[in-house]
């Protein structure tokens, strides 16, 4: 038996003694390989072992890319006292007294620092002031104020660089960047407001920053319907995008052109801007201009309605928006083939909308509100979805805004479901929609209704599809 194993070893180590030979040749290869891979290793423990970049120079260099971004912005400017090296060295100067601060102390250096910084832009500005043309022809000695500010700020900023949050430091330097570097069309700007445009600003900053805080946050009256702040808080948003569009409009006056006209009168108010069209084309005959801005007004109001549904109830926009958005296609694509027959020339721009941020006006709203509110919980309570979808429609003749955000509270609240709250805002906008097409024929001419028939029914037809499938 041994006798016959004995061959087989024998073949065995045969085969052994070939793969080695064939073995040693790729040994041979891989050897330097192994060596190099050996000398990276060495590399990345070395690497490993060195020291990291000191968090202070890191600060430092945040601080002095301030201190040149916001330089570069003041070199472009002939008279200025301080320029890209000077704010670099400001930037610089701020690191580092903040960098002498004790821990957990007040940072006095940089304070100190800023205010130097402050009065040493102030003392230039007085030294080197020259005469600045004003607009009525009169020259006025300019100390350069904005650079002393612009001073004090950059120190500010480099001491945060060191002793806060280097992301917000970054912020508020593009921040100033931006004001400066837009100081003429920021200007020019509120040169081109009137009186009534500013008067409208500061009504909406009594409307939101002075009576919204002070409202109280709890649910009152019927069915505890209201909750006094949370309703006030839904009139600043719908105020505040009337007012862009106001203010846009006052901005633009008479160059706007019909695109403007339609698209912006959609935000302050789409039923205000289509009676306005519809006197002008009895007025002039200009039934193409009037049939544009109607068209392209009706059409901004379905995605004004989408922001405003989306900010209360995302679950309710997302079943409304398809057939909002069809909604808008037809009306801004009726709009712009009224457009392209009206021409470039408009003719006279439409008179100038009312102050949408009017107190009695945001007032009113809020009135409405409540009454749809409290109408939609009492139905919802004793009359069933049939006496909601009434109050819907009733509602859609005066407000879609206010219709749209009641119910999109009742959806957020779980009061009624996302189908039922889609059905109510659509039936709402088919009312409006086919109101509007009225105002066509009744305050306009025939001539307008045949217009705006298409579009405006294409938008009814496409929100009627959006209450049989939802």
């Amino acid at each position: 038996m041994l006798d016959g194993v004995a061959p087989v070893l024998a073949s065995a180590q045969q085969v052994l003694a070939s793969a080695q030979q064939v073995l040693a040749p790729a040994q041979q290869v891989l050897a330097p390989a192994q060596q190099e891979l050996a000398s990276a290793q060495q590399v990345l423990a070395s690497a490993a072992e060195a020291p990291d970049i000191p968090p202070q120079l890191v600060s430092l260099g945040i601080a002095l890319g301030v201190g040149l971004l916001v330089g570069l912005e003041r070199e472009r400017h002939a008279d200025t006292v301080a320029g890209v090296r000077t704010f670099g060295l400001v930037g610089l100067i701020g690191g580092l007294s903040a960098l002498l601060t004790p821990p957990g102390t007040t940072p006095w250096p940089l304070v100190v620092a800023a205010l130097l910084a402050g009065f040493a832009g102030v003392w230039g500005g007085i030294a080197s002031r020259r005469p600045t043309p004003m607009r009525d022809g009169e020259f006025v000695r300019d100390i350069g104020l904005t650079t002393a500010f612009a001073l004090v700020v950059t120190t500010l900023l480099g001491g945060y660089s060191v002793l806060g949050d280097r992301a917000t430091t970054l912020v508020a330097a593009g921040v100033l960047f931006l004001l400066l570097y837009l100081r003429e069309p920021l200007h020019g700007m509120i040169r081109r407001l009137g009186q009534e445009d500013v008067r409208a600003i500061a009504t909406f900053v009594l409307i939101a920053l002075v009576i919204l805080p002070v409202l109280p946050n709890r649910d009152v009256g019927p069915f505890d319907a209201i909750n006094p702040r949370e309703a006030w808080l839904l009139v600043v948003l719908v105020v505040s995008m009337s007012l862009a569009g106001y203010v846009a409009q006052s901005l633009l006056g008479a160059r706007g052109g019909i695109l403007a006209t339609g698209l912006l009168g959609g935000l302050v108010s789409s039923t205000a801007t289509t009676v306005g069209a519809a006197r002008r084309a009895r007025e002039d005959g200009r039934t193409d201009v009037a049939a544009a801005i109607s068209l392209l007004a009706c059409g901004v109001l379905p995605a004004r309605l989408a922001i405003l549904v989306a900010i209360v109830s995302p679950a309710l926009f997302g079943v409304l928006s398809p057939w909002l958005a069809g909604a808008a296609v037809f009306c801004i694509g009726g709009g712009l083939v009224a457009l392209r027959r009206a021409g470039r020339d408009g003719g006279a721009p439409l008179p100038k909308p009312r102050n949408p941020t009017q107190l009695r006006s945001a007032l009113a709203f809020a009135g409405i509100f409540v009454v749809i509110r409290i109408l939609s919980k009492a139905t919802i309570e004793f009359g069933g979805d049939s006496a909601f979808l009434a109050v819907a429609a009733a509602s859609g003749i005066t407000d879609m805004d206010a219709i749209a955000m009641s119910t999109a509270r009742e959806v957020a609240d779980l009061s009624v479901g996302v189908s039922l709250g889609a059905k109510a805002v659509l039936i709402a906008l088919v009312v409006n929609t086919l109101f509007k097409l009225g105002v066509t024929v009744a305050v306009g001419t025939g001539d307008l209704f045949r217009s705006t028939q298409v579009g405006l029914l294409g938008a009814a037809i496409c929100a009627v599809a959006g209450i049989v499938l939802s």
